[in-house]
């Protein structure tokens, strides 16, 4: 394992969200390095509390200080009081998250700042613009606790939406169907009515869509292609309703990949798209590339 004594505080970061505790560490600029140089990724409950009772639980609560602490010893030239740390949707309305950051701050000296949807979706913009080729280009990053949309309009125009559906959530929502039928009928109607009230004006028509997340990743490896269309979505939740075993996806995906399905099956049905391609994106290049920014946008610290 590399040693990380001496590692600059600077070049850590930390993204809470839905599903799991993201650690970057990025090499600074002096050691000429370019992009993430490690990164840890640990599963949490936290979506699942929230999104089930409004509240993060003690056991999670001390999973996390655990998790951190860990990491702390892992990475020893880390200075917690110093990280950059991001909480997401979850963090957002959880009610007790202002206990929660307070407990971080008072055993680790670390302060998140829980950023707005708005926020999140830029961020993802701001890491993904790179890639993008044509304009009108749309984007969305589907996760546990939302969805958000980015349409490239121009190389100078942008639109944001964040829109409150995620795979966790929506699994919360319909965890007391009673059969697979009306979870995927009640799934449908809560999707596309947070679709039609969160996007602003008229729906954009986007034929072709970039999508990334968990539960995109999870539909190309399942069907063993980077794009699909809705067909091949209504034909993996066939298959999700007659039981069928995926074998080789993790237990935690598989709890959640039916909910993500119908999320995605969604901006087919409201925004005319004809084609989804999967394309690794996240929010984590826009967070270190634009980290100087995020005091002076009045977030919390």
């Amino acid at each position: 394992m590399k040693n990380y004594t001496g590692t600059s505080a600077k070049n850590a970061y930390l993204e809470f969200g839905s599903t799991s505790i993201k650690l970057y560490i990025v090499p600074s600029v002096s050691e000429g390095g370019d992009g993430v140089e490690r990164e840890r990724k640990v599963p949490w409950s936290l979506g699942y509390d929230v999104f089930s009772y409004g509240r993060i639980s003690p056991r999670t609560m001390a999973h996390c200080v655990s998790t951190l602490k860990e990491l702390r010893e892992e990475f020893s030239g880390i200075s917690f009081e110093d990280v950059t740390a991001v909480g997401t949707a979850a963090l957002r309305e959880a009610q007790n998250a202002e206990i929660f950051r307070r407990l971080l701050e008072s055993e680790l000296g670390l302060r998140i700042q829980v950023i707005e949807g708005g926020i999140e979706a830029f961020l993802l913009e701001t890491g993904f613009r790179s890639m993008v080729e044509k304009f009108p280009t749309a984007l969305f990053d589907l996760g546990g606790g939302s969805n958000e949309i980015i349409e490239y309009l121009n190389p100078a125009s942008t639109r944001k939406t964040s829109i409150p559906v995620g795979a966790i959530r929506l699994h919360c929502q319909l965890r007391r169907a009673r059969t697979l039928y009306n979870y995927v009928e009640q799934g449908r109607v809560i999707v596309e009515r947070e679709m039609r009230e969160h996007i602003a004006g008229s729906m954009p028509r986007y034929p072709e869509m970039l999508g990334t997340g968990g539960t995109v990743r999870a539909i190309v490896k399942s069907l063993g292609r980077e794009s699909f269309t809705i067909e091949d979505l209504q034909e993996l939740i066939q298959r999700e309703i007659h039981g069928d075993v995926w074998t080789s996806m993790p237990r935690h995906r598989r709890l959640l990949f039916l909910p993500g399905i119908l999320s995605v099956e969604a901006l087919f049905m409201t925004m005319g798209v004809r084609t989804i391609t999967y394309r690794k994106a996240s929010v984590k290049e826009g967070l270190i590339s634009f980290t100087s920014m995020l005091p002076a946008m009045g977030l919390p610290s």
